[in-house]
């Protein structure tokens, strides 16, 4: 028998239980304590998560302008059902250090849709995120 409050939580209706997988993260760690490790067509998914439309996007540092500065970042994250991107880290480099350190910050404080199962926001671990860097280069 389970005390009330304690083991996972509730699943929404027909969200296969296999799915769900207990965080063996350490306590001060904010990744979720059950989540859905992401991968596409996952059985009961009926929204993607996503960035809020209300979020700006990031801002192309001055210095990686300058400097031509180009690519795409790509990010490994935890979002928590209530939309917030917890447990981030940089997957592939876009080659320019700046340009990952903008994507880091501004994923942190950027305003996310949680992914949804029947219509149920559930945390999901193992999204990857792209952010394409790209600035037009000016004929000399």
């Amino acid at each position: 028998p389970q005390l009330p409050g304690f083991g996972p939580p509730a699943l929404p209706a027909g969200m296969e239980p296999g799915i769900v997988q207990a965080s063996t993260a350490p306590p001060e760690s904010e990744r979720p304590e059950f989540f859905v490790q992401w991968k596409p067509g996952l059985p009961g998914l009926t929204r993607r998560p996503a960035i809020d439309k209300a979020t700006p996007l990031p801002r192309y540092p001055e210095v990686a302008v300058r400097n031509e500065e180009m690519g795409r970042t790509s990010l490994e994250t935890c979002l928590t059902a209530d939309g917030r991107l917890v447990d981030i880290h940089l997957l592939t480099s876009s080659g320019s250090k700046t340009l990952d350190e903008a994507t880091l910050e501004w994923a942190k404080t950027a305003k996310y849709q949680p992914a949804e199962f029947n219509g149920e926001p559930f945390a999901i671990c193992g999204y990857q995120f792209d952010y394409e860097w790209r600035v037009e280069v000016k004929q000399r």
